[in-house]
């Protein structure tokens, strides 16, 4: 009887152990497959056309009627094609996308060493200022490279700056990300991007629009595979306020594709996701 007692015992254990040890497991599970489907920095794989491509992507609803665009959708092995020649060039940094942890630029330094920028841009930046110089233009580079711990910095600086003024933090901090990037979401951090101001006028705001200098930029940048990065008709796409000021290396091929074609870098990348 105590036998027969002690089998029944010892197999309520074992069958409430495995109950248990599975309800963990699934427990487990889903809240992974939570953190997952909720990260914000993901890749998309695609493959058309035997060409695959790994990238980082931003997806909004404010730019669906732009894939929707005829002269668009034809070109999709174009825009794969400059994806392909150009990957390091054209790593898309913002508040959807961060940049892996991992990433490190190769930087160079610039303007007598007083900044760092990545050396993939150094060729075409001095040939920008020198073609510049002859139209009779200079410029005063205000940034270049920027480490995650500076910008998070900047950010600090900005939103205590707006909370002296009554703001509350969050509101201090929504206003601060309309044209400053989260550590670790900037372009500066690429070393691709610049911050180019017009000798005689170092405010940093759409002011720079009206110089001629910055006129002649976002008209020729292009040619030494710059693109002028936040333009003032998409900020509803790029999710960043007008910079005139703000130019962004992808090389001569993606830059010209690009300007021609009067998208965003994250309409580039829209295309490729489809």
């Amino acid at each position: 009887m105590l036998k027969k007692l002690f089998k029944k015992v010892l197999c309520c254990i074992f069958y409430a152990t495995v109950i248990s040890v599975a309800f963990c497991y699934m427990l487990f599970r889903g809240h992974g497959a939570e953190k997952i489907s909720t990260k914000e920095h993901y890749t998309v794989q695609l493959n058309k056309n035997n060409s695959e491509v790994d990238k980082n992507i931003h997806s909004s609803k404010k730019t669906a009627s732009f894939i929707e665009s005829s002269h668009i959708s034809g070109k999709y092995n174009k825009y794969l094609e400059i994806y392909n020649n150009n990957k390091e060039l054209l790593i898309l940094a913002n508040r959807n996308n961060p940049l892996p942890e991992s990433y490190i630029p190769d930087l160079k330094y610039i303007c007598s060493g007083r900044l760092e920028a990545s050396s993939k841009l150094y060729d075409g930046l001095v040939q920008m200022l020198e073609d510049a110089k002859l139209q009779g233009y200079s410029y005063w580079i205000a940034s270049a490279y920027r480490s995650a711990e500076r910008q998070q910095q900047l950010v600090d600086e900005d939103v205590y700056a707006f909370m002296t003024q009554g703001m509350s933090y969050d509101n201090a901090l929504e206003e601060v990300y309309r044209e400053t990037m989260p550590a670790g979401c900037s372009e500066h951090q690429t070393g691709l991007a610049l911050d180019i101001l017009c000798s005689g006028n170092s405010v940093m705001d759409a002011s720079q629009k009206n110089e001629p200098a910055n006129k002649w930029l976002r008209e020729n940048c292009y040619k030494y595979g710059f693109i002028l990065r936040y333009p003032e008709d998409k900020s509803s796409i790029t999710g960043v306020n007008f910079e005139p000021w703000h130019f962004r290396y992808v090389g001569k091929e993606a830059a010209k594709f690009i300007t021609k074609n009067n998208i965003t870098l994250e309409e580039f990348y829209i295309v490729l996701e489809q």
